[in-house]
């Protein structure tokens, strides 16, 4: 199934990171209706949209870790090194627990 990221929260799913509106692909069914059920994400109507995925956090450099919490709208020190970067964007990433 596929579906849309709602909400203000990321999605960790099969070591992707996907940002609130962005599509996830081919969601296996049973995980997709139970995030419906939460509200952390909607059935896709249409085929139209964009497929927006990121790097692995720990792989991602500085500069890709500042421009994903940016898009999420979260403050960092300008002086914030990579580990404390990767452990913000981690801190507002949901990984939702297994049933």
């Amino acid at each position: 199934m596929d579906v849309i990221v709602t909400g203000k929260r990321c999605i960790d799913y099969n070591g992707r990171i996907f940002l609130p509106s962005d599509r996830i692909e081919e969601m296996e069914d049973k995980e997709a209706l139970r995030l419906v059920g939460k509200g952390h994400v909607k059935p896709v109507e249409t085929d139209a949209g964009v497929i927006a995925e990121t790097s692995p956090v720990d792989e991602m450099k500085v500069p890709e870790l500042k421009a994903l919490l940016d898009k999420l709208g979260i403050a960092y020190p300008a002086d914030a090194k990579k580990p404390d970067l990767v452990a913000l964007v981690k801190a507002n990433t949901a990984e939702p627990p297994k049933e």
